[in-house]
């Protein structure tokens, strides 16, 4: 009899044994291999809750009415749990079905009030996962739609930075900067600024294509214009395909430089380049990149007019100004300062913006 008692009893110390072989062994491995992720998290599991008390507690204040009235709604609970539970058992035990104690005990009612702070707790635990998980998500959303939404402006912005860096080797090659779009004597539109445009911006093979004695729309010139430029294409602007064939551009010139048949210099502008709109953005009445009326009046505010400026973009739109530089100006900038950077030899004061 003894011997089965301590045949029981070696084989549970062998197997407890093995286990502390086979933990150590696995820890050595852990470690030789820097694999902390699994250490971190048993430790943060089993000790975790130390720290965390360590930290929070010290920052925890209560107050002395919160405290009171806890302390009164537990006794209550108490008192109503110790009466409940002394009725309950006065009527089982008038059953006489099953046999009860005679007495319900103080700790039963201590038990149960520790094991409804403890579902409540629980219960607020859940919600709170529930709501952070949700928020997590929607987070997720969030921060990709944000990072997709600066990824399309950078882009946007870039695109009038080589429109810039285009305009300004133009004029060094031609002395002044392109017209607005050119229109023949007898009054019919022939081809735009972008046209003039292609060979700064690596289309020179796409410019020799283009026939500048016949119309833009002449039956000559539909392939060259009905070719994508990406480069003038803004990607926060949700794309539809243009009946004609015509390929959009989504940036227009200002037309208080940029107009029919007028070519200007920068230094022409009394008020400075860096203080002169040259182009901005787009998001509505898009037209053609080969069409010679592709200039608009910044005068006629930001985002407030289909014939004016905008863009998809909260709050504003971006702008190439003469010296190069691409600004995004709110669509709340004061309408006299827009106007100075708008007109070229107004004199009017540049405010800031």
């Amino acid at each position: 009899m003894k011997n089965e008692t301590v045949e029981p009893t070696r084989k549970r110390r062998v197997s407890y044994l093995v286990l502390f072989v086979i933990g150590v062994s696995i820890f050595i491995y852990l470690v030789d291999s820097r694999i902390f992720f699994p250490l971190q998290s048993l430790f943060y599991l089993v000790a975790g809750w130390i720290l965390f008390l360590r930290r929070v507690i010290p920052q925890v204040t209560v107050p002395v009415s919160g405290l009171v009235t806890a302390l009164v709604v537990a006794a209550i609970m108490a008192l109503l749990i110790q009466l409940l539970g002394g009725i309950i058992l006065r009527r089982l035990q008038q059953q006489n079905s099953i046999p009860v104690p005679n007495k319900w005990k103080i700790r039963w009612t201590f038990a149960l009030i520790v094991f409804l702070v403890i579902s409540f707790t629980g219960g607020f635990a859940v919600v709170g996962l529930t709501h952070q998980g949700l928020w997590l998500a929607a987070s997720e959303k969030i921060v990709d739609y944000n990072i997709s939404a600066i990824s399309k402006r950078s882009q946007s912005k870039n695109n009038l930075k080589q429109i810039g860096l285009a305009l300004y080797n133009y004029q060094e090659a031609t002395q002044v900067l392109p017209g607005g779009g050119y229109f023949n004597s007898a009054g019919k539109p022939q081809h735009g600024w972008v046209a003039q445009l292609l060979p700064y911006l690596d289309q020179q093979a796409l410019y020799q294509t283009i026939d500048f004695h016949e119309p833009w729309t002449a039956d000559i010139n539909r392939e060259p214009y009905q070719t994508a430029l990406p480069l003038l294409i803004n990607p926060g602007l949700r794309r539809q395909d243009h009946p004609t064939g015509y390929q959009p551009v989504d940036y227009a010139a200002n037309n208080h430089i940029f107009n029919v048949n007028t070519s200007m210099k920068l230094d022409m502008m009394k008020e400075g380049a860096s203080n002169t709109i040259l182009a901005g953005e787009v998001n509505t009445g898009i037209k053609a990149w080969g069409d010679p009326t592709n200039f608009r009046d910044p005068n006629l505010g930001i985002n407030a007019s289909p014939q004016g400026f905008g863009s998809p973009y909260f709050g504003g739109a971006h702008f190439l100004l003469g010296d190069g530089s691409v600004r995004f100006i709110s669509e709340n900038i004061d309408p006299r300062t827009l106007k100075a950077l708008a007109t070229p030899d107004g004199n009017e004061p540049v405010g800031e913006y």
